[in-house]
Formats: structure tokens, sequence, C-alpha cells
């Protein structure tokens, strides 16, 4: 994954403009701003650092066998299987917990797809770079570190377990070899980034930076009591046509109340098949009457970015969702459409970004910086490989401020340390989510896979992201219960409405970059 030397031609900043012009978001049925009470986190995509390769092209994954009761899953290859190699250019840099468009908030979950919403089917991915192409590394041998001592303990624990649990029939062996899988991966202690993914949520992850997914197309988080809320609806989503908002609280779904379960289980409630009808009960608000909405499941494409200009003001604010494949072309054909419309500055709005590709984040870091570096590769043996600036950029020459908070995370803390340290940009908003790694993904013999962090990423200075984080040049906090206000809120808003925005983030931003020159 962390070889970045196969370019991806889709993301050259001077290919041809894309069709289909990104056009300002128009009004829609929702408030032209949300009161706390509607407040609620928008859950993100994913992402990762340092160059990784884009997960194998998808096929269906090998039938899942079941290992011997008497003994756990061969943890060697064969002798004869090649060491592991490298990942190629372009896979996504994704990290392990769900976005939230609440930055005070720590986000939890494990990251299954890059957004929850999007496939309304897993947790969100946070803070993940992915290298820009194909297959994943090949598994390697074991490592000589791993006594067979040790080895054997884990085979002992199998048979302790098979010859004295109680139900011992009944026992799920593929479920216990994936339980101690994942203990193995949590216990590297990179949390949020070396993990274990089952085949399907590999399948999810794979399919959810291509921009499109199958479900009702809404974002999840979580109300401090526990109760899976709605943080955003994709405009001409199956949830948007019912009536779904941001803000509604999840009492049931199908009729099972979502009190004391945890999100993801209720996510996969929520998810299926297309075509078939998933019956929610939701109401805007603890105190707001409940309303029934009958959702029938479609695939959903999802817009990797939005903008709007403005009223009163030459500013464009553009919204970058993840960085999916196609996301620095939706960026370019905004920021062309941005100047068309008259704007001579700009806010990026990269809260509650998870990241993804890493080719897309340098395409669009490169959209900002004439020249210089995006990013630095540092591997384990402490070599380092900058990622320099592709030329051509659309948008070197126009005023930015830059919208961060502890949702930003893998690709979007890539473009945010780049433009920081180049001094091309103020952040505004709070630490970022400190993405560091670069995950290498390791295909299993089931379908199901391993993916390991094997490179590390740095600012062009040299700085350390992981765990750190992007420190803002300005800090500014928003409480739980106020929503980010996205361009589709904004571009509804007259200019009186944009001096009374209740998200404090946005406003300091509109106030920095229209003090610029």
């Amino acid at each position: 994954m962390p070889d970045f030397d196969t370019p991806d031609p889709s993301l050259d900043p001077t290919r041809p403009e894309p069709s289909k012009p990104v056009e300002p978001v128009h009004a829609a049925e929702l408030p032209t701003d949300l009161a706390p009470t509607e407040a609620a986190a928008e859950p993100a995509a994913q992402t990762e650092p340092a160059a990784q390769t884009e997960p194998a092209a998808q096929t269906e994954p090998a039938a899942q066998t079941e290992p011997p009761v008497s003994a756990p899953p061969a943890t060697e290859p064969p002798a004869s299987q090649p060491p592991a190699a490298q990942l190629p250019a372009e896979q996504p840099l994704l990290a392990q917990r769900p976005r939230s468009r609440r930055p005070g908030r720590a986000v939890q979950g494990v990251i299954v797809a890059a957004a929850l919403a999007l496939t309304f089917g897993a947790g969100v991915g946070i803070g993940r770079t992915i290298p820009d192409q194909s297959p994943g590394g090949t598994a390697i041998a074991a490592s000589p570190s791993a006594s067979d001592g040790e080895l054997a303990l884990i085979r002992e624990a199998w048979d302790t377990i098979h010859q004295n649990y109680v139900d011992a029939k009944d026992l799920n062996d593929q479920a216990l070899a994936y339980g101690a899988i994942n203990g193995l991966a949590d216990a590297v202690g990179d949390t949020g980034h070396t993990s274990f993914m089952t085949p399907q949520e590999r399948q999810s992850s794979q399919s959810s930076l291509s921009g499109s997914y199958v479900g009702i197309g809404a974002e999840m988080d979580t109300t401090t009591d526990g109760l899976p809320l709605v943080v955003g609806v994709f405009r001409n989503s199956p949830a948007d046509a019912a009536g779904l908002h941001a803000g509604d609280i999840m009492i049931t779904v199908d009729g099972r109340s979502t009190a004391g379960s945890n999100l993801d289980t209720v996510i996969s409630w929520v998810r299926g098949e297309a075509g078939t009808t998933v019956v929610l009960t939701v109401k805007a608000g603890a105190d707001a009457p409940e309303r029934t909405l009958k959702i029938v499941r479609a695939d959903v494409h999802i817009e990797p970015v939005s903008w709007t200009m403005v009223a009163g003001s030459k500013t464009a604010v553009i919204r970058l969702e993840q960085f999916s494949k196609g996301a620095s072309d939706a960026l370019i054909a905004a920021l062309k459409a941005a100047r068309a419309a008259g704007a001579d500055r700009l806010v990026l709005d990269l809260r509650g970004d998870p990241g993804g590709y890493v080719g897309e984040a340098v395409a669009v870091a490169s959209q900002f910086l004439s020249s210089g570096t995006v990013y630095i590769e540092r591997n384990a043996k402490g070599e380092e490989k900058p990622t320099p600036v592709t030329p051509g950029g659309v948008a070197t020459d126009l005023p930015l401020v830059v919208l961060v908070d502890h949702g930003t995370a893998s690709a979007s803390e890539i473009v945010a340390g780049a433009l920081q340290d180049a001094g091309r940009a103020k952040i505004v908003g709070v630490a970022t989510f400190g993405t560091g790694t670069v995950l290498g993904e390791f295909p299993l013999s089931d379908g199901s896979a391993l993916r390991i962090g094997t490179v590390e990423w740095l600012t062009p200075k040299g700085r350390v992201i992981w765990h750190a984080g992007i420190a803002p040049d300005v800090t500014v906090a928003r409480a739980d219960t106020v929503l980010p206000t996205v361009p589709d809120d904004l571009g509804r808003m007259t200019a009186a409405q944009v001096a009374q925005l209740k998200d404090p983030q946005l406003k300091k931003a509109l106030e920095l970059v229209a003090a610029t020159h």
C-alpha cells in the first residue's frame, strides 16, 4: 500500500474539466439554520495518510471455511509463499472510528466503510490513508519472534474451550477465529489503524470510497444518552425523499427499540438489500412528537464535494466529505464554478472528513499549492520519501481558510498539514484526529483481511501527526449541540442570517478570510 509510484491518471489536475459542472447548492425544505435542539454530529467517510494501495479489485470473497474443532486456523502460510509485496499506489487512507460533525466528541465504533451514513451499514471510516491503486499486500510468514510456545498457547486455548465449554457443539468456529484475529490486531496497540476485516466488512470498505452505496443515504452518530442520531441526510437519497432530517433521533427500526443497542447494531438493522423497505420511528428532539417513515433502500450516490457562495460576499465555502475516487475532479469543477460566480476567496471545510485515497489528497492539496511537498512518507527503517505538489493547481492565488475538527482524519490531515506548513492557509477549529500511518491491506484465505500500519506519514516540515493531529492556528470549539453549517444550509441563508450563524467555527473562518487582501 505504501508505494505511490504508480500514478492514478484520474488525479492529473491538468486533465479536461468534468463534463458535468458542479453547481452551487440550492434551497431545500430544511430550515435556514438548525437550532441547537436539532443539532447532531454528522459522521464522515474513510481515509488514510501516506502511500497505500487501493484494495484489490472487488472480487467475491472465497467461501468461508471453518477450522477443525481440534485446532485454530493455521497461522503460518506455506513456506513457498512469497514475502509481502509492496502495496500499489492508490489505496484509501482510512481509520477505525466513525466520523462526526461534532468536533468535541470522541469518535467511537469501528470503521467498516467509508461512511456509515453512506452505506448505513457500517461505521464511517476515520483516519486511514489508503494508497491509490490495487491489490493489497501478500501474506507474510510468521514472525521469527513468534515462538512455538506462544503459538501453542493459542492452540491450547482453542482446544480448552472446545473440550470444556458446556455448549461446545454450538460453538461457532469462524466467530472464534475472527475473535482471535481481532484480538491480535488490537494487541498491536495501533488503535484505529491496524485492524481485521471480515469478508463482508472488506467488501463494504472497498465500495465505500467508490462514491456509491446501497442504503438510505443518512449519516449516523449517537446522542449523549447513547441513542442513534441522524447527523446528515444526502440530497435526493431515499432518506431525503422520505423526510428524514439531521437532528432526528431514531426510536425504533422495524419495530425494534434502539434503546440499549449500540450504533453498529442499529445500523445493521437499517441496512439491507436494494429495493427492500425499512420502517423507522424518529423524532426531532427529546420532546418532539414521533414520526413513522417507510424508506426503500436503494443505490445512493454520494457527492464528495458541495459548495456555495456566501450571501453578501465574494467568499465561496467548499466542503469535502471524503477523499473518494473523483473527489479531486469534483473539487476542481467546484473551484472553477466558484471563480466564475465571482469568488475571490475560499473557505475549505474538512470537518468530519475521515480521509480516503492518498492520491486524491495530493491532487486536492495541489489545487492550492504552486510548489513544494504535500507530505513525507517514513518507513520502518526511518527512510523518508517526500511526495511533491503536482503543478497546475486552479486556486493557488485565492486567500484560503481551512476548517478542521476532531473528525478530520487521515487524508484530510495530509491536506491541512501541507497547507499549514506552506503558510498557504489559516487552520481554524480544534485539533484533528491524529491519523499517522498508512494501512497496507493483506488479504487472508477466506476473503477477510488484515489492515496493518506499514508506513508513517509526516507533514512537509516533518511534524508527526500520529496521535497528535494537526493543531489549528486559531482554536475555536463548537458545542456538541451545535451542528456545523454546511453548504446546503448556508446557500439558503440571507446576508443577515449569515451574520447570525450558530456555527462558531465557520463564523470565525468567514471573518478571517474576509480580512485577507
